[in-house]
């Protein structure tokens, strides 16, 4: 992945990739922030409040050891990390304008709910899917944030874009959630792999605002 723009996010002068609308931001939140938000997902595993892949999305946890948390839907009040999310959404909205800019979106939207998805040495989801669907029909894009990169594997992989994306820890990657950007997680082959995941959603007419991320 060829980083082939500058622009300030996270404090600093820092590059980023714009390809066939997939955006590239290294270094999008810090190592600090990372470790943190593993922190907070190792706590709230030990208390049995994740979900593993058969609450998830219905494969049986035999076949996959996946385990991921839904923010804000699936965790109790108290266990909200506020102190976290607060730089996380204004790193991704720095990140977002320079997204906008290029692609004239010209839509205001927004994005409130995300996940904690961690994923074991040769575990993951490797089918082609996308994230557009009929119980989604305001999602227009997704992005992830990669928290812990695995030593080997662990792409994510576009279809039609023939582009493999290497996980690398701070990274965030922002793609159109329809049927163009087809894509999969390969494997992790050695180390796991820890990321935050979300969405874009366009506002409704009713609700004509800016890009809002909470």
């Amino acid at each position: 992945m060829n980083l082939n723009g500058t622009g300030i996010y996270n404090g600093e002068v820092r590059q980023f990739s714009l390809d066939q609308f997939i955006g590239i931001f290294s270094n999008a939140i810090n190592d600090d922030l990372c470790f943190e938000f593993i922190k907070w997902f190792n706590e709230i595993s030990e208390q049995g409040i994740t979900m593993s892949a058969m609450e998830e999305v219905g494969t049986p946890t035999n076949i996959r050891k996946d385990e991921a948390v839904l923010i804000p839907s699936r965790i109790p009040m108290h266990c909200f990390p506020r102190e976290l999310c607060m730089p996380l959404w204004q790193n991704i909205l720095e990140c977002f304008d320079f997204y906008d800019k290029k692609y004239a979106i010209e839509r205001p939207t927004t994005s409130h709910v995300f996940k904690i998805h961690r994923v074991q040495p040769t575990e993951g989801y490797h089918v082609w899917h996308h994230e557009h669907d009929y119980f989604s029909p305001y999602r227009s894009l997704a992005w992830m944030i990669i928290l812990e990169a695995p030593v080997r594997g662990g792409e994510t992989e576009f279809l039609y874009q023939s582009m493999r994306i290497e996980p690398k820890v701070g990274q965030l990657a922002i793609w159109p959630a329809g049927f163009t950007h087809k894509h999969r997680g390969n494997p992790p082959l050695e180390g796991q792999k820890t990321y935050l995941t979300g969405w874009f959603d366009l506002v409704e007419p009713t609700n004509q605002e800016q890009t809002k991320i909470e």
